[in-house]
């Protein structure tokens, strides 16, 4: 074979593959809005629909997916991510605001299993939302993606929706947070906890605590009722007032209770200022100082009693003294006392 002819044969096999890839392209194109007008969606086939966002790193819901499973055998359950076109449509048609979100076809009503989840669901849109303590928000920015999430060229931590974030709070050395209910019997051993850690540190560290409740109309709602939301006034005074004589304070409620208990048995025997303690609850003073320190907890959505905080920081449990010791230690290390031995508590943990 002459080499002319060959390269003429090599040429015409190229021209047919680019021909190929030509229409196969179009083709693609041509079907693909057909493909999409009519696909089956996953709201439409399935029974469960899971919509999450993949971006969110603590949105696994395997384990509520798994446990429905066996109160709804034959039921379907398909997954949406946000960030897709169906997602967000379903996402905005719902009125969802945090995600993730379980959702129900009305058919649910007619299952055996309905008896289960019945108290648990709410009613978004045309769906049944099951209760499941979601708290990301999709439309907020994300504070450790290094992505501008939100369109407004500030990226993660330069982001306003970052601020309370504890990826972006400023590590402050041996300082030491405690979020609590006044009257949650976890939160109480938290207190009892305290008194100890902060005796055996002295004044080697810093220390704050921080209660949980929510605004609710003119007043606050807290888990334990009104009685709690005062007390949780009450310690806030104490401590705006008589700051010295604060851990007394707290140590002595926790030890010796809070409800149907008068909080000034135990301001007399700690020496808090009665008087100006009882001004503070009763004028704008203690209800503002609640207002802005419930903002704490809100913000960086804790909502666990206790919840501790290292450094300002870094989030762990605990309710005895050691246990939480040893948390902080560990991002503290070097640090005078974290030798030492504290007293362990044989209530067994847990949060309200």
């Amino acid at each position: 074979m002459k080499e002319k002819d060959f390269v003429i044969k090599v040429k015409k096999k190229h021209l047919w593959a680019i021909l190929a890839v030509i229409v196969i392209i179009a083709v693609v194109f041509a079907v693909k809005p057909y493909l999409k007008k009519n696909r089956i969606s996953v709201v439409d086939s399935s029974d469960i629909i899971v919509l999450n966002d993949q971006r969110c790193k603590e949105c696994d819901v395997t384990r509520v997916t798994s446990q429905l499973k066996s109160s709804f055998p034959d039921f379907v359950v398909g997954e949406i991510d946000y960030m897709d076109e169906e997602g967000k449509k379903v996402y905005m048609e719902t009125g969802l605001a945090v995600l993730p979100a379980i959702l129900f076809k009305d058919n649910v009503k007619e299952e055996e299993g309905y008896s289960d989840v019945e108290r648990y669901l709410d009613q978004k849109g045309d769906f049944l939302s099951l209760k499941i303590g979601a708290n990301f928000d999709p439309t907020k920015e994300i504070c450790d993606n290094e992505i501008d999430d939100t369109g407004n060229n500030l990226v993660d931590c330069n982001d306003n929706d970052c601020k309370g974030s504890l990826k972006c709070r400023e590590e402050k050395k041996n300082h030491l947070q405690v979020f609590i209910m006044s009257d949650c019997p976890y939160g109480r051993k938290a207190g009892e906890a305290l008194k100890e850690i902060v005796d055996n540190f002295k004044d080697l560290i810093d220390y704050e605590v921080h209660y949980i409740a929510s605004e609710q109309g003119d007043g606050f709602r807290s888990l334990h009722g009104q009685y709690e939301v005062d007390e949780n006034i009450i310690q806030l005074c104490v401590n705006e007032h008589n700051p010295t004589k604060f851990i007394d304070y707290l140590y002595c409620r926790s030890t010796k209770g809070v409800r149907d208990k008068d909080w000034k048995d135990c301001g007399n025997e700690v020496s808090v200022d009665i008087d100006k303690i009882q001004t503070c609850f009763d004028g704008d003073q203690g209800k503002g100082l609640l207002m802005e320190d419930i903002k704490i907890a809100q913000d960086l959505g804790v909502t666990g009693s206790p919840t501790w905080l290292a450094n300002n920081r870094y989030e762990f449990g605990g309710i005895d003294a050691e246990a939480v010791k040893n948390s902080f230690c560990k991002y503290n290390e070097g640090l005078e006392g974290c030798d030492n031995t504290l007293g362990s508590s044989s209530t067994p943990g847990g949060t309200c």
